[in-house]
């Protein structure tokens, strides 16, 4: 049986996470940003080795039941990934011709030669 998931909308439950070094707090009361199941995906957190998250509740959430299910990539999400790679592969070749210079003839030995 499957069934969709429901947040509470009070306000007082939070993720804190940490990536890179640097503190994320992302609201669930509800959250912001939901998979189509209306569940939190926090794949972008997570690194290999060694995860933290912590959950935060400030006030009773008795009525709620919190999960975290690690699976496999759904299509879904591999689909978002290829875009993302695809995007950030399109940006970096961009910047790449931004940076890279052409050797030209020096303006003073073309104005020299005129002379």
């Amino acid at each position: 049986m499957h069934s969709q998931c429901l947040w509470p909308i009070s306000g007082d439950l939070l993720l804190q996470t940490k990536r890179d070094g640097r503190d994320f707090i992302i609201p669930l009361a509800p959250p912001i940003f939901v998979a189509p199941d209306n569940c939190v995906d926090i794949s972008a957190l997570i690194r290999s080795r060694e995860n933290a998250c912590l959950v935060v509740q400030q006030s009773d959430m008795s009525d709620y039941m919190f999960i975290l299910h690690a699976h496999h990539a759904t299509p879904v999400q591999l689909s978002y990934l290829a875009s993302y790679r695809k995007r950030h592969e399109e940006w970096v070749k961009i910047t790449r011709a931004f940076c890279t210079s052409e050797p030209m003839e020096s303006s003073w030995k073309r104005s020299q030669s005129r002379s």
